[in-house]
């Protein structure tokens, strides 16, 4: 147990909440929060800023994993373990644990004070046009959305137009979407070409190819027509939960391929498409 007497109301309160003072200052406390104000206002704002790190820490927790970090632990690191080094390090003498809660103080001062401000700053404004805080959709996230609800579906469900009916797709979704393309043949990747579909993704018609492999893993191959001038052949990583995307403009036209985020080789599947289509 640890005597905080002396030190600032928000330590000693944050030594309170994690059940590191003595009997007595507990029930000095305790007092004091129950007859003050401000005493009482500081425990709520150090309540507030644990449950918001508490919430911080447990989405990370739930964060996907990076898609170079799923590739690297499939294909293996490569670590030689003779050259490793393994270094032992001396004990730290135990230190008192006031930091982390006093940091949490601090997050919730700065959230109610942030807070207030918006609150005064509105009463006085009224005419003022609200903000905008949420981060805009694009397109990639449409394209994830539909892809999370068709690569679910049966043989049957899963294309709007079969590969049975190959000659029919490459004219039809070129004069949907406004962009000339081939039909990438991906059986060197292991992937079989299933149809296509028409989609609608960031208000713009897009054309999605379906794919599987042996295990029965869905990809897609989905593009859209852009502004002339656009390209830079860049390459662009990125995740959405379970499903990966490698994004990319090419002529007037944006790509992705969209895969399973275990999938080692979305990579490759992207360079083959880029070369092809």
């Amino acid at each position: 147990m640890q005597n905080t007497k002396g030190l600032a109301l928000e330590v000693r309160l944050s030594a309170y909440l994690d059940g590191e003072v003595n009997e007595a200052e507990r029930k000095e406390l305790e007092q004091l929060v129950a007859r003050d104000d401000e005493a009482r206002l500081i425990l709520e704002m150090l309540k507030a800023g644990n449950a918001f790190g508490n919430k911080a820490f447990e989405e990370f927790l739930h964060d996907p994993v990076p898609l170079s970090l799923v590739r690297r632990i499939k294909q293996g690191p490569g670590v030689n373990p003779k050259s490793e080094r393994v270094v032992s390090a001396a004990p730290r003498p135990a230190r008192t644990r006031l930091w982390p809660r006093a940091l949490a103080a601090s997050v919730a001062l700065l959230l109610i004070g942030g807070s207030t401000g918006f609150i005064i700053g509105k009463t006085g404004n009224d005419d003022a046009a609200p903000m905008n805080v949420a981060a805009a959709r694009t397109w990639l996230d449409d394209i994830a959305d539909y892809h999370r609800i068709y690569s679910r579906q049966t043989a049957e469900h899963l294309v709007e137009v079969s590969a049975a009916d190959l000659d029919r797709i490459e004219p039809w979704l070129a004069s949907s979407v406004g962009v000339n393309f081939k039909l990438p043949d991906l059986t060197a990747q292991g992937l079989a070409f299933e149809g296509a579909r028409l989609l609608v993704a960031g208000g713009k018609p897009v054309a999605q190819l379906m794919y599987k492999n042996e295990d029965g893993d869905v990809f897609a191959i989905c593009f859209l027509k852009n502004k002339p001038g656009t390209s830079d052949g860049k390459m662009t990583e990125s995740m959405r939960d379970d499903i990966a995307m490698i994004s990319w403009q090419k002529a007037d036209a944006s790509y992705v391929v969209v895969g399973p985020s275990a999938d080692a080789n979305l990579q490759l599947l992207a360079d083959a498409v880029s070369a092809t289509i």
